[in-house]
């Protein structure tokens, strides 16, 4: 059980540990691109916390980078905050950044990219809130 949970309104559970463990978690802190370790069961929150960039108590991190996550169709599905949103400046950091993170994971250009998510019920996949076509097209 995450120390999140209550603070964002997550229930952890085994369905969302399983789906943590088939998603590859990233983000770009300090201007570049960060990879999360391979076959971690843990959220976001928990991994910048793990690297010392933020705490429970201090957790403004979280609305001011972009993260996002490789998901197990190899999708790529970037946001910001604890609403999982987009804006036009988290859009230009992202697409920034795009390119090292497609080498950084040796990513399949065919594949999609959504930003943001809209939040549904509890463990369940949530749509995304955008479509921006394939990484090829964005590169």
């Amino acid at each position: 059980m995450s120390k999140y949970e209550d603070k964002y309104n997550i229930k952890e559970d085994k369905k969302l540990t399983d789906f943590h463990l088939n998603r590859r978690m990233f983000c770009i802190y300090n201007d570049k691109v960060e990879i999360a370790p391979v076959d971690v069961s843990y959220s976001h929150a928990d991994w910048f916390e793990k690297e010392g960039w933020m705490t429970k108590d201090d957790d403004k991190l979280m609305d001011l980078i972009p993260r996002g996550i490789i998901n197990d169709q190899e999708d790529i599905i970037f946001y910001v905050g604890n609403e999982f949103a987009i804006n036009k400046d988290i859009e230009l950091l992202f697409f920034k950044h795009l390119k090292e993170l497609v080498n950084k994971l040796d990513l399949d250009t065919s594949k999609q990219i959504f930003g943001g998510l809209t939040r549904g019920e509890p463990n369940t996949i949530w749509p995304p809130t955008k479509s921006y076509g394939t990484i090829a097209d964005n590169l």
